[in-house]
């Protein structure tokens, strides 16, 4: 391993660290009014388009409660809208609603700014390479996440046909 135990900490340290400094810095006041995490439920809705709440919750890695509080309270401050499955008439899909979606850009460009004055002093290159590395570090993630997942997924295959 190329990096040392301290060294990896100190990222996990510096990741939580900037995730908070990214929310109480960078927040709307309209997200106040949602459950933490509402607005990336919501992001990741739209990223995900119309779809069924339990895969929306494995997509981002929270329980199915826990999507459905945040659901319930968005499809209630109108930002998402449940509609007829048209392959299961039985199921509902969610998707974003034309409010959302005004939501989200309204949050979005408020965010862009915040961040641009943050970055005044940096240059593009600068700002650019962070991007780039932030985006290897979580694609990187994403990889291990899904070998994990597959793996997994693997071990139980095989336990259910022991058991049978």
């Amino acid at each position: 391993m190329a990096v040392s135990p301290d060294t990896a900490q100190g990222v996990l340290d510096e990741l939580f660290l900037i995730s908070r400094a990214l929310r109480r810095s960078l927040a709307q006041p309209e997200e106040g009014n949602l459950l933490p995490g509402g607005i990336s439920v919501l992001v990741n809705l739209e990223m995900a388009g119309p779809c069924r709440q339990v895969e929306l919750a494995c997509q981002i890695g929270i329980s199915a409660s826990a999507m459905s509080r945040h659901i319930s309270e968005l499809v209630s401050d109108g930002y998402v809208v449940r509609n007829t499955d048209p392959s299961d008439a039985r199921a509902t899909r969610v998707e974003v609603s034309p409010a959302g979606r005004e939501l989200l850009a309204r949050i979005r460009e408020s965010r862009v700014r915040g961040l641009q004055e943050v970055l005044a002093d940096w240059t593009q290159d600068d700002a650019e390479r962070a991007r780039q590395i932030l985006h290897t570090l979580r694609s990187r993630l994403i990889e291990r996440d899904s070998r994990s997942a597959a793996a997994d997924h693997q071990k139980h295959s095989e336990e259910r046909v022991d058991v049978d």
